[in-house]
């Protein structure tokens, strides 16, 4: 027995100095798929849909709850979104040019985090979008992001019971909401549209996913916010800059369970 203690101890020494690194990436996963509206007839415009997505190497042992995100994502990309939009703006007559890339904002032996970043352009007109993907190396499931409660260590990874879910869910978005609202009503450097509500903040921020981890393993949530100027829709608009659309909350996990 003693002499399995000396070479199960290297195996532990090893398999944990592995996990201590940061989760190593390969070539990204991107593409540019182009769909002509009309092959015999390229002035009937096309839709043009360019992706990029991050890609770990297979060798970490950790890698394939990442990967196997991104790529069922990519297939349904490809096998639904492209076909079905494709056809709608062709029948709009209206080209269109979709970019996806992203920018890694924590790489650590618990977490990977990414923000990304959607600019569509349908004719003249452009739009962007942002969406957080954070993902746990020691406890998450594959094809599956991480959420707020199983990041506050509140909701075990693989818990379906409901109305503990439920529960859980919306005493981490209350205590979000509350504090992201402290620092929206300072609104130190008129950031903010004093016009803009609490009631309208619970619309915009759903903390349970709006959010990616900084480098230090902190949730940093964000709002997406049309710009100030020439909005004109029937409800207040978080930004009172015209050019502010996302505007990020950093808050410690500390902070946050203190709330609730």
């Amino acid at each position: 027995m003693k002499r399995l203690l000396v070479p199960l101890l290297i195996l532990l020494l090893v398999a944990s100095a592995a996990m201590a690194d940061p989760l190593p990436l390969l070539d990204n996963l991107s593409e540019t798929i182009t769909v002509p509206y009309d092959d015999q007839d390229p002035s009937a415009g096309q839709y043009v849909y360019t992706y990029s997505y991050p890609y770990a190497d297979p060798e970490d042992p950790t890698a394939y709850r990442i990967n196997s995100f991104y790529e069922y994502l990519i297939k349904d990309t490809k096998d639904y979104t492209i076909p079905n939009l494709s056809e709608y703006y062709a029948g709009q007559h209206q080209n269109v040019t979709v970019d996806i890339s992203y920018e890694v904002t924590c790489n650590n032996d618990e977490f990977f985090s990414v923000l990304i970043h959607k600019t569509e352009q349908v004719d003249s007109l452009t739009s962007e979008s942002w969406e957080g993907n954070t993902f746990s190396r020691l406890n998450g499931m594959p094809d599956s992001t991480f959420d707020l409660p199983r990041l506050l260590g509140t909701l075990e990874v693989g818990e379906h019971d409901d109305w503990l879910e439920n529960r859980q869910t919306r005493k981490a978005n209350e205590a979000v909401w509350n504090l992201v609202w402290e620092i929206i009503e300072q609104n130190q450097d008129g950031l903010y549209n004093p016009d803009y509500t609490k009631e309208d903040l619970t619309f915009d921020l759903a903390p349970e996913s709006d959010f990616f981890l900084d480098e230090s393993g902190n949730p940093v949530f964000y709002v997406i916010s049309p710009a100030a100027e020439g909005w004109n829709g029937s409800y207040p608009v978080l930004s009172a800059d015209p050019s502010g659309q996302l505007l990020l909350f950093p808050l410690l996990l500390d902070d946050i369970e203190d709330e609730m």
